[in-house]
């Protein structure tokens, strides 16, 4: 058993300790302490990083009772001095503390509990039991604020064991799963947890909700930072905006409606263009027709491709139409409604052999893609089984 320094001061960051076994782990040298203040990753929290006895932490692992500390090179049992990473270890410090706060917020003002919790190298995550219908941008606000007045009012974080009797008496957000150690803020939150924590809220700094999405029947997951991430966040968000309003040639605050209007006339430009398309392939398809059926041909767009099969098509002929765009052969095949003959699928799919592609449809409109190597092929193949 490895006595764990980090549960009795998650302020400590460099400490003596004797390896006495070395293991192996994926192929890593792996020490085992008589003492450690390296945190193992567990309950959402990654490990620590750091060094020890000037060998780096790669990762930190428990293994039945053992805290095993991966490293980048073999140690020798002995004494070592293990220094663990601070600027990692108070930035999990903050976001798992912020956690607990956002949890009990959103289960004390919606009912909805926390399933789970991902502590992420940008964002971290909770899931709740809750229907996203219920998270509008209201519900978000509220649980947000709450829970920063917990941070700000800088309220003090007992985290110990607690005795069965003691544990009774808390109303805790959770069930202890494994040994008796509970995180508790006196009127916010009582959780069981084996994480780091702070020994005051306001040292969380901040929380930030980000989104909210639908993970799973009747689920939600919640995006958030707390801390230093937050103003890591803020800094990122304004050069992305910043970065906007350039291209948009806009001041900030207009960013939202030069883009509406941008997008805007791009789908009124695209409407354009499709109708100029379809005018196009009206044109191009009475040409073609004029020939006889069935109509095989290669136009420049796969676009343009699909509109002049349904306008050969419509009148009353079978198009054969290819189209090679971006190192793609892409076939159109249609005929009349309810046409005799082999099925446009049919001729799709033995086409489609030649290529190597795929496509579906149905007997009177197929379309797929596949190398262009053989499309001629492919169409002679397609119009000998139409004759």
């Amino acid at each position: 058993m490895t006595e764990r320094l980090y549960l009795q001061d998650p302020y400590l960051t460099r400490f003596t300790a004797r390896i006495v076994s070395i293991a192996d782990m994926d192929g890593r040298s792996a020490a085992v302490l008589d003492r450690s203040a390296f945190y193992p990753e567990g309950g959402g929290q990654p490990a620590d990083r750091g060094t020890l006895g000037g060998a780096a932490v790669l990762d930190v692992q428990e293994r039945e009772g053992a805290v095993l500390h991966v490293l980048d090179r073999p140690l020798q049992p002995g004494d070592v001095e293990g220094i663990v990473d601070w600027q990692r270890r108070f930035d999990h410090m903050q976001q798992h503390h912020g956690q607990h706060l956002l949890s009990a917020a959103f289960e004390r003002m919606l009912g909805a509990p926390t399933t789970s919790f991902h502590l992420g190298e940008r964002t971290c995550t909770i899931d709740l039991d809750c229907s996203i219908s219920r998270l509008d941008a209201a519900s978000l606000r509220a649980a947000e604020s709450a829970a920063n007045e917990s941070v700000w009012r800088n309220l003090p974080v007992v985290a110990r064991d607690f005795a069965a009797d003691e544990r009774a008496r808390l109303p805790l957000r959770k069930e202890p799963v494994k040994g008796d150690r509970v995180v508790l803020v006196e009127g916010i939150d009582a959780s069981p947890c084996g994480g780091t924590h702070p020994s005051r809220t306001g040292e969380v700094g901040a929380i930030a909700v980000l989104q909210a999405q639908k993970w799973g029947a009747g689920k939600a997951r919640v995006e958030f930072v707390c801390g230093a991430r937050v103003v890591r966040l803020v800094d990122e968000q304004g050069r992305w905006v910043a970065g906007a309003a350039e291209a948009l040639k806009c001041a900030q605050p207009e960013i939202a409606e030069a883009a509406r209007r941008i997008a805007a006339e791009a789908l009124a430009r695209r409407k354009a263009v499709e109708s100029l398309e379809k005018e196009v392939a009206r044109l191009q398809a009475a040409e073609l027709v004029a020939r006889g059926s069935p109509v095989v041909a290669k136009v420049e767009r796969s676009s343009l491709m699909r509109a002049v099969a349904a306008a050969v098509a419509e009148r009353g002929a079978t198009a054969l139409i290819a189209a090679v765009e971006d190192g793609r052969a892409h076939l159109c095949f249609a005929r009349p409604r309810g046409a005799t003959g082999p099925g446009m699928n049919e001729l799709l799919r033995d086409a489609l052999q030649l290529l190597s592609g795929k496509g579906g449809g149905n007997a009177d409109f197929a379309q797929g893609s596949g190398d262009p190597a053989r499309v001629d092929e492919a169409l002679a193949a397609a119009r000998v089984r139409c004759l």
